[in-house]
């Protein structure tokens, strides 16, 4: 009985969010940009006031993440901060659509288009991976404006119709979707030498390959490396950062490094730690930017039916490969 009482809660809470999404979407573009801003922080206070399980499942993570105590104030800081930017991230969002051109332009700037430029004039595409970091909804825009071709990977939402609403924001200013599922639409992006665009720190359902974030081993997709390897395509990080005063950067760096030791699965491997890497060290430089609630390490090596899946520490990789990683660990980020 209380196991029912405690789903049906659930529900109505998903119920609520998804009616205030709604709301949000058709009123917040007619406020000022300030006061946008301040209402989203506005719903950053309440909301882990009303769901303070979620809140003690950031900390944890941000805990472990750090090696400090769930319960110390640097942990309770980045948990609140990372409420307080999602809050603003989700106002500026909804006013996306409503926004010109010459608006998004002075408001957010896109750096390092060499790199594209460089990567496309090789004609077999570019992959720009990206994370949960800053506004990320700002590097899909600012990518559909550039006028590179560009189409975006979304993973659907819980509710059809919420999923119709993001992506219709999404390719408001020249951006594509297309759902996760769809590989061969992504090979084709690829093939016509243009950009896709996949976000790089979600925690993989099995059958993902463990990977080292953060120290920890985390769940992660295969589909960055996998397509770059398929299709010879650069991958280029991509991150937003929000500035002091609330415009917006962001930063296309050099591309990642693709193994090519003729072995596959061990290029596979050391590939999407490469990618893990460089979200990794954005994510320490600036830790109230990055999402929490992604839950990045849901996925437990002990649940998962594969063994071979798991190379924790490497163990999967000769000493030589693992000193070839950790010599591109060492150096400058690729974004910076």
């Amino acid at each position: 009985m209380f196991a029912k009482l405690l789903i049906q809660l659930h529900r109505l809470q998903s119920w609520m969010g998804y009616r205030i999404l709604f709301l949000l979407a058709r009123v917040v573009h007619r406020l000022p940009l300030g006061m946008a801003l301040a209402f989203g922080r506005g719903l950053a206070w309440v909301g882990p006031r009303l769901s303070a399980r979620h809140v003690r499942r950031i900390s944890q993570d941000i805990a472990l993440a750090y090696g400090l105590d769930p319960s110390c104030a640097e942990v309770r800081r980045i948990a609140y901060a990372s409420y307080t930017r999602l809050g603003e991230s989700l106002m500026e969002f909804f006013r996306l659509p409503y926004m010109t051109r010459e608006e998004i332009t002075q408001w957010a700037h896109l750096e390092g288009t060499e790199h594209v430029e460089a990567a496309l004039a090789r004609g077999k595409g570019v992959i720009v991976m990206t994370a949960h970091l800053g506004n990320w909804e700002v590097c899909g825009t600012l990518m559909g404006m550039s006028g590179y071709p560009t189409t975006a990977i979304a993973r659907a939402q819980g509710d059809t119709a919420i999923t119709e609403l993001f992506n219709r924001v999404r390719e408001a200013h020249g951006l594509k979707v297309v759902p996760m599922t769809d590989v061969r639409e992504c090979i084709r992006v690829l093939k016509r030498n243009e950009c896709l665009g996949i976000l790089g720190d979600l925690n993989a359902r099995p059958p993902g390959l463990f990977v080292q974030f953060f120290g920890r081993p985390a769940s992660t997709y295969l589909g960055t490396a996998y397509l770059a390897q398929l299709t010879g395509a650069a991958i280029l990080p991509l991150f937003d950062e929000r500035l002091p005063d609330h415009t917006h950067r962001v930063r296309i760096g050099a591309p990642i490094p693709l193994s090519d030791t003729g072995d596959r699965q061990r290029d596979l491997l050391i590939t999407t730690m490469r990618a893990q890497e460089a979200i990794e060290r954005e994510v320490r430089r600036r830790p109230e930017d990055w999402y929490w609630l992604l839950q990045r390490w849901k996925t437990r090596p002990q649940d998962t039916p594969d063994a071979a899946r798991i190379p924790m520490e490497h163990r999967d990789l000769t000493p030589e490969e693992a000193a070839a990683y950790r010599a591109w660990d060492t150096q400058e980020s690729p974004v910076g």
